[in-house]
């Protein structure tokens, strides 16, 4: 078989995202996935003896800032390793509590901790709006970007379009590796 039409492969070099400046910024949840990884006290153990969990990844992209490079609007943020359950301990809220009670803009009520909060709940947030609270965290000789809080929206912005939810979505290779270059919370070392 040959190729039939005339294609023009170029190298791309790897991209630099700056760290986003520390504020808190209107978001869109642009998506929301969950995997199964080790649990912390048994990540380092040879894998057959490591305990598996069920973690939620959402993906918040940008739809205001800007820094001295420009626009941050399409920037991708994530809350990786939030866990699948609701929890209140001397801390407050556990993260899963906060994210989904900013972007449904009210409390959990009663019938939700009841329930419980099921997959169709957390489909029905992609695309909602919340503000978060981000914060550069530098470890060793890279900074990370983190989200320290979820706030719901006090107004709704101008939601991405088709065209800034293609380019912000993760791309990946035919093993299933991310072949965006952005840094994602889950490369933060701790």
């Amino acid at each position: 078989m040959t190729i039939n039409q005339d294609i023009n492969i170029e190298k791309k070099e790897k991209m630099e995202y700056p760290p986003i400046p520390k504020d808190v910024y209107q978001s869109e949840l642009l998506d929301v996935n969950m995997e199964s990884r080790p649990t912390f006290d048994t990540k380092n153990y040879p894998k057959e003896e490591q305990e598996m969990e069920n973690v939620l990844n959402f993906q918040f992209t940008l739809l205001e800032g800007s820094d001295s490079k420009g626009e941050l609007r399409g920037r991708n943020i994530w809350a990786n390793f939030v866990p699948t359950y609701l929890y209140i301990n001397k801390k407050g809220k556990n993260k899963l509590y906060k994210i989904i009670e900013a972007l449904q803009s009210k409390e959990i009520d009663p019938d939700q901790e009841v329930l419980g909060i099921t997959q169709d709940t957390l489909n029905s947030l992609i695309g909602k709006q919340c503000r978060i609270s981000v914060e550069p965290v530098i470890k060793g000789d890279k900074t990370y970007d983190n989200i320290t809080d979820w706030l719901k929206s006090n107004n709704d912005m101008t939601p991405l379009t088709d065209e800034e939810k293609d380019k912000a979505t993760v791309k990946k290779d035919k093993d299933g590796i991310d072949i965006n270059e952005e840094i994602k919370a889950d490369d933060i070392p701790f």
